[in-house]
């Protein structure tokens, strides 16, 4: 039976999963080409060089988050849950685990294959953040903070916690869990139960008393 061509989305799908395990500068158009079950010249043709499959993975996938977490907070107004509803947002859609690995390639690499068009989108999931904080500060809930460090813990906390699953498996099978000094805590738990909790956590030093 003869394959069906792939849609667009199908091939970004693919580059997003070599980029995921490859980082950027890993990743070859050969190998893209024949995951996606085309030739180079139809890569060129349908999206672009590399920098332009690279940037079509972070838009789709930024703009995605955007239009989310700005759904929710149009239809969320306790600040609190505003702020477990952006850390959710940050594991959610498809592949969180392709999105946290590659943007961990890239905190690394100092963000230097980030494209200039994806900034913008990054911008406004901090914005969204800055704005949730500013109102529970007006509300007397939140001490005032610097609403950038809060973003990177965060997003930092939940994109690792989305990309080391392996090595808390690993972990897991080596120790045995329980409560003695030598054991391992309880590691696994869903992307959106880990996300709540890492934002309770950040909730509780930001939080008034």
């Amino acid at each position: 039976m003869k394959r069906s061509k792939p849609t667009t989305d199908e091939i970004i799908d693919i580059t997003a999963a070599v980029f995921a395990e490859k980082g950027y500068e890993g990743a070859r158009m050969d190998e893209i080409a024949n995951e996606a079950g085309v030739n180079k010249a139809t890569l060129y043709y349908r999206i672009g060089d590399k920098d332009a499959l690279f940037s079509a993975v972070l838009k789709r996938i930024f703009s995605a988050k955007v239009v989310r977490l700005e759904q929710m907070l149009d239809t969320v107004e306790d600040v609190e849950d505003r702020v477990r509803g952006f850390a959710e947002t940050l594991v959610d859609g498809d592949h969180p685990e392709q999105f946290s690995a590659i943007m961990l390639r890239e905190i690394a690499e100092g963000g230097r294959n980030l494209p200039d068009e994806v900034l913008p989108l990054m911008g406004r999931l901090l914005g969204a953040l800055m704005q949730t904080l500013a109102q529970g500060v007006k509300e007397g809930r939140f001490n005032p903070v610097n609403p950038f460090l809060v973003h990177m813990a965060l997003v930092g906390a939940c994109t690792l916690y989305a990309s080391n699953g392996p090595i808390r498996r690993r972990i897991a099978a080596l120790v045995p869990q329980g409560a003695g000094a030598n054991s391992a805590p309880n590691t696994e738990m869903s992307l959106q139960d880990a996300a709540h909790a890492i934002a309770d956590m950040l909730l509780r030093g930001v939080r008034k008393p």
